[in-house]
């Protein structure tokens, strides 16, 4: 490991008071985590060190500090975790503080998409169309803090969507992951006397990505007395779509007089020429702050390579990204773990397929970045996940939802006949379930009351013999998860689940209880996955934030696709720069000139019409040139390693 020799820039806040708040400006790759942990390790030696938690509001900056504070045994407990995991534990140690249903339950994506939201549109008597329309409302408004309303939405169905909504929550016994950080907010706006929030110092990551209920949740924090310690970059604030937006870190020392402010702009990570054209993108922000200093790349930085390919097509462009791709690997020693290929959007593939077929034979693998989540959403591994909730909770209600749901023969009168009972006799779902159980299923239909009954009976049957230890296992719950036997007549978690269970029993925090565990599953499975894949990764641009590779090859860089018609054209400019500054050596943007079959649908829709080049690309450092004919001069010997 690099021993850290910090710059002028990072000794100012190495020096920072942990009683005063502050802000770290910091540009991309430079340095920003390892700053924070050495900062931490200086508190962490004071004779009485203060109180601190470290707060992020995305998981690839919590890994990348976990990462990077695990090389460090003395800072252990300061554990980094995301604002939502914060809200969940700050809840769970103040129960009643806010309003949902106890204990609290998140319903995962798989759960949400199949239970919450089918079993939501039938009792509210609209299409799921609808129900995806007001729960992203919801959420917005959750977010916002301010009223969204979608003007198509009739003003009735409106107001029978909410009442139905808090009634199946109640019933479901379901929190949403979204409202998190708005019931912490209420919590801290209702109640003064909450535990274990008297921190000293939050220092909070990513702080450009915050909404605005996650800002008041830490001024609410900041009036209880800590300072907070903000670092990110207004400069990559790149979701909207949450209501995050670059004012909040822009206007940190108003929210927070006689706070400090630490500049950042030495990159570490990005050779000179990816530097100049993601300055280029950025600086053209007629918006942009100009009282900051530039990202400038060290001295000993290489030049690297840049350039901006135009295709006759989309199927040139898509074997010319393949060309570019086998190019880094067999004449640049690039490993393809080390190229992302990124694009605006990728819907059903219509960018990727085309570039996976044309490497197909290559020998160059892509990875598969949608595996714990097809993996999750297989029914012997939801059953089998189920079942474990149930030991957890024996009423589990979206556990027994799930089960009904996933038994053949069943159907919705099973779950419509308990959801009645369970709203009849004040009680939630799973219980209802168990009382009808119990008492022969009154007013049933006996076409699948023997069915029900069946089910019912099998897993009481299966849990009898079941133990869950009180506390964590000292194997940690991987292990444990595994070692269960699922019920005889089901197969069980398919191997490729199996493997990651084990895998993030080793990485997840050894406190937290088995419902905790499993809710992990998801999102710390696709973290491991993009982690361990050998192979060329495709994704968003949008969800390449926190990566640092290699290669970045930037997909359909044209005019209405990015910048997208619909989209704030300042943000636009930052999630290109964003996109553009993950790569440490080589960088590539392309376009096509015409397009065909699916991606001609992207942007606006122009089949076989001519296209530009993105105006966020238009007379930059970089000049557009033929792909084919970059490619046959790479090829012929030209390697950038010394470039």
């Amino acid at each position: 490991m690099t021993a850290f020799v910090p710059s002028d820039e990072q000794i100012r806040v190495l020096d920072h008071n942990p009683t005063q708040c502050g802000v770290i400006l910091a540009g991309p790759g430079t340095g920003k985590s390892a700053t924070l942990v050495a900062l931490l390790n200086r508190l962490a030696g004071l004779d009485s060190p203060p109180k601190i938690r470290l707060l992020t509001f995305t998981r690839a900056a919590t890994n990348e500090l976990a990462r990077t504070i695990s090389a460090h045994p003395s800072l252990q407990a300061l554990r980094p975790s995301t604002v939502h995991s914060f809200a969940i534990s700050s809840l769970i140690a103040n129960r009643g503080a806010a309003s949902y249903p106890q204990p609290l339950r998140l319903a995962d994506k798989w759960e949400q998409r199949e239970i919450v939201r089918r079993t939501l549109a039938r009792r509210a008597r609209v299409t799921l169309p609808v129900v995806d329309v007001l729960i992203r409302e919801l959420e917005a408004n959750w977010q916002a803090l301010t009223p969204e309303q979608e003007v198509r939405i009739p003003k009735e169905t409106r107001s029978r969507f909410l009442g139905s909504w808090e009634e199946h929550r109640r019933i479901y016994g379901y929190t949403m992951l979204s409202e998190l950080p708005n019931l912490l907010r209420e919590a801290l706006r209702d109640h003064d006397d909450l535990v274990g929030l008297d921190y000293t110092l939050l220092i909070v990551d990513e702080y450009q990505d915050l909404n605005p209920c996650d800002l008041e949740v830490l001024r609410r924090l900041a009036a209880r007395g800590s300072a907070i310690l903000a670092a990110g970059d207004d400069e990559q604030s790149i979701y909207s779509f949450r209501k995050a937006a670059p004012e909040g870190i822009r206007r940190f020392l108003d929210d927070y007089p006689g706070a400090v402010e630490y500049p950042l702009s030495l990159t570490r990570r990005c050779a000179k020429s990816i530097v100049a054209w993601a300055r280029f993108v950025i600086e053209g922000d007629p918006d942009r702050i100009l009282e900051r200093p530039t990202l400038t790349a060290v001295p000993e930085a290489p030049e690297g390579e840049v350039a901006l390919l135009h295709f006759g097509g989309h199927v040139a462009e898509a074997r010319g990204v393949a060309g570019l791709i086998r190019h880094l690997v067999v004449d640049e020693d690039v490993a393809p773990s080390e190229i992302l290929v990124l694009v605006r959007g990728d819907f059903g593939g219509r960018f990727s397929e085309p570039i996976k077929h044309a490497l197909a034979g290559s020998g160059i693998t892509a990875a598969d970045t949608q595996l714990a989540e097809r993996e999750l959403a297989e029914p012997s591994n939801r059953r089998s996940l189920a079942m474990l909730r149930l030991l957890a909770k024996p009423d589990d209600s979206l556990a027994w939802a799930t089960l009904f749901h996933l038994r053949s023969g069943i159907g919705w009168a099973v779950t419509d006949y308990v959801y009645g009972r369970a709203r009849d006799q004040h009680v939630p779902f799973g219980r209802a379930l168990l009382l009808a159980h119990d008492t022969d299923w009154p007013g049933l239909s006996t076409r699948v009351r023997g069915r029900a009954s069946a089910l019912v009976t099998e897993m009481r049957a299966w849990m009898a013999i079941q133990g869950i230890p009180d506390e964590p296992p000292d194997s940690g719950w991987g292990r444990w998860v595994l070692s269960v036997p699922i019920y005889a007549s089901y197969p069980g978690f398919t191997p490729a689940l199996a493997r990651l269970i084990g895998e993030v029993g080793d990485v997840v925090e050894p406190d937290l209880d088995l419902e905790r565990f499993l809710s992990q599953l998801g999102p710390l499975g696709d973290d491991l996955l993009a982690e361990r894949s050998g192979g060329v990764r495709f994704m968003s641009m949008t969800r390449s934030k926190g990566l640092t590779v290699e290669a970045v090859i930037v997909v359909a860089c044209e005019e209405d696709i990015i910048p997208r018609l619909d989209a704030p054209s300042a943000e636009e400019r930052r999630l290109l720069y964003v996109a553009m500054t993950r790569a440490r050596r080589f960088l590539y943007c392309t376009w096509a000139k015409r397009r065909t079959g699916p991606t001609a649908r992207a942007g606006r829709p122009r089949v076989q019409e001519r296209r530009t080049v993105s105006s966020l690309l238009r007379n930059g450092p970089a000049s557009s040139e033929d792909g084919a004919s970059y490619l046959a001069t790479r090829s012929r010997g030209g390697s950038a390693r010394d470039r």
